[in-house]
C-alpha cells in the first residue's frame, strides 16, 4: 500500500480519492502542520517513510531537500489541469507506481503531458 502524505495545497476531495483508490494518505491537516515551513514538511514526510504529494515547486529544490533520504516527492504542475484532471492523473500515477516499484529517493514531476521522475 502507496503511504502519502499530502501538503496543505492539495484538496480534501483528491485526497479522498486517493483513499478511496487505497492509499493510506494522511494530510498536513491531520497531523497538526498547517503553516509550517517546507522543511518541516519534507522532513515529516521522510521521517514516516510516506510520499509527499504537493503542488508545491519549490520541494524540486534538490540542493534544498535531500531526495535520497525520503520516501519520495510527487509535484503535480496543477495550473496545468482542471480540478477532475488533477484527480483522474493523481490516481492513476499512483496505480502504476505501486505496481513498478514505487518512489523511493525518487522526485517526480507531473505535468499534463509529461511526467519527469527522478532519481537520487
Amino acid at each position: 500500500m502507496i503511504k502519502i502524505f499530502a501538503d496543505e495545497c492539495v484538496n480534501k476531495d483528491i485526497i479522498e480519492a486517493l483513499k478511496n483508490d487505497g492509499c493510506d494518505v494522511m494530510s498536513v491537516f491531520e497531523a497538526g502542520l498547517v503553516g509550517r515551513d517546507d522543511d518541516e514538511i519534507f522532513h515529516f514526510a521522510a521521517e514516516r517513510k510516506r510520499i509527499l504529494l504537493t503542488f508545491d515547486r519549490g520541494f524540486g529544490d534538490v540542493f534544498r531537500f535531500n531526495i535520497a533520504n525520503s520516501s519520495g516527492v510527487v509535484i503535480l504542475l496543477a495550473s496545468q489541469f482542471s480540478g477532475r484532471e488533477i484527480i483522474d492523473t493523481i490516481s492513476k500515477f499512483f496505480r502504476i507506481m505501486e505496481t513498478s516499484g514505487g518512489l523511493n529517493k525518487k522526485l517526480a514531476l507531473i505535468g499534463k503531458n509529461k511526467v519527469r521522475i527522478i532519481s537520487r
